[in-house]
């Protein structure tokens, strides 16, 4: 009886804890099983299986949520010699985005072809009878051109410069001094202006020596040599001998000077557009489209600026070849800068401190550049030439309107690129 007794004993838990699983597992949301109690009473054993709902599981669940919080927020925060890893390696990231070559490469025509008809259209119009009908539109255009070439300077170079060397890349390299794009834009206006004058004032002298050799060799008289005399009394000297000699010797000096000033001015265009070709090649996705049109636009009316005052210089040897020279150069410039992006963009590393470094003070530099050739050889020169003044008065109107159109028009591109 006793071995019954505990064979029945044993099937009623059996049961009772297959009963208990198939509660669990149908009831998945109960939060607390009691246990399981075995009671004897006078040979009488009852097992007693109670699961019940806690009222407050919700609170448990809140609870446990605060502890996990607490845990996240118990985690040490990441070292500042961690954040400094992680801000390297974001500013040593290299590659362009959604780059596309077929684009690019479409960029490089779409730029020259540009620049060249740009540059040519003020030359052709003095070698093409048709074509010198249209003399005021080259000058209107000249003035527009000179507009373009100040906003560029501001809005643009400046504007670049000013954001590339206040990137966080370049926290500590640059001694905590915020002015550096100003400074080198300054830098570069006075070198412009030092190298100027000094080209002038040697090729001022080289004139009057050589007038003053003819002078003797034609007269047998004997003029002061021009290196004993101060720049300001040879003139009077000259005079003073042949007068209309000396006019021919100031004309030919004014011919150097505006000669030079026209290299100068091609010179700071050629630099700002290596820098603007490099720029445009590094740029992917659709900044990449809205930055081509607002150099197409740019490059097409600098280069007419520059084209006008390259068709006003007098050549004694092939005058058309050396001014469709003057104006290749100036449209091959900014696709070299192109080039030399497409070549070096899976390995640049626009944000790295070298390469801020280097855009920016280029950008600086050129801003001072564009400012000092767009201000001393175009604005001033041309504002300030006898045939300005003797223009009518719709005229010079017309000239002013189209430098301010062009500063605008360059200012409002500037919101995009």
């Amino acid at each position: 009886m006793v071995a019954l007794r505990y064979i029945a004993l044993a099937v009623f838990a059996a049961c009772a804890h297959g009963a208990e699983d198939k509660a669990i597992s149908e009831i998945p949301s109960l939060t607390e099983q009691t246990t399981r109690g075995l009671h004897t009473n006078t040979g009488h054993i009852i097992f007693q299986s109670i699961t019940e709902p806690t009222p407050t599981s919700s609170a448990n669940e809140l609870s446990t949520l605060e502890s996990d919080s607490e845990i996240a927020s118990s985690t040490p925060s990441p070292s500042p010699f961690e954040q400094a890893r992680q801000s390297d390696g974001e500013c040593m990231a290299s590659g362009v985005e959604d780059w596309d070559r077929e684009l690019q490469i479409g960029g490089v025509f779409i730029i020259l072809v540009l620049s060249f008809v740009g540059a040519m259209l003020p030359v052709m119009g003095k070698y093409v009878n048709w074509l010198r009908n249209m003399r005021r539109v080259f000058v209107v255009g000249k003035f527009f051109g000179a507009g373009v070439i100040l906003a560029t300077s501001f809005v643009h170079m400046m504007g670049a410069a000013i954001e590339t060397l206040g990137d966080s890349c370049l926290d500590g390299w640059l001694g905590g001094f915020e002015s550096w794009p100003a400074l080198l834009a300054m830098i570069a206006l006075l070198a412009m202006h030092l190298m100027e004058h000094t080209m002038g004032r040697r090729i001022a002298r080289s004139a009057l020596s050589a007038s003053a050799e003819s002078t003797q060799s034609g007269h047998g008289a004997s003029t002061p040599c021009v290196d004993d005399l101060p720049l300001k009394e040879t003139p009077s000297r000259l005079e003073s001998h042949e007068p209309s000699h000396a006019h021919a010797v100031y004309g030919h000096m004014d011919e150097h000077r505006k000669r030079l000033s026209t290299y100068v001015l091609e010179l700071g265009i050629a630099l700002h557009s290596i820098i603007v070709g490099v720029t445009l090649a590094v740029t992917g996705g659709t900044a990449f489209k809205t930055l081509l049109t607002a150099i197409s636009f740019h490059q097409f009316f600098e280069g007419m600026a520059l084209g006008t005052r390259v068709a006003a210089l007098t050549f004694n040897r092939r005058p058309f070849l050396i001014c469709m020279l003057n104006a290749s150069i100036f449209a091959l410039t900014t696709p070299l800068g192109q080039v030399i992006g497409i070549a070096v963009r899976e390995s640049f590393a626009p944000r790295a401190p070298s390469s801020l470094l280097a855009m920016g003070v280029l950008d600086a530099l050129s801003a001072g550049i564009l400012l000092y050739s767009a201000v001393a050889n175009l604005l001033v020169e041309e504002f300030a030439a006898f045939e300005f003044h003797q223009a009518s008065r719709k005229m010079r109107i017309v000239c002013f309107a189209a430098m301010y159109a062009g500063c605008a028009a360059m200012s409002v591109i500037g919101k995009w690129a």
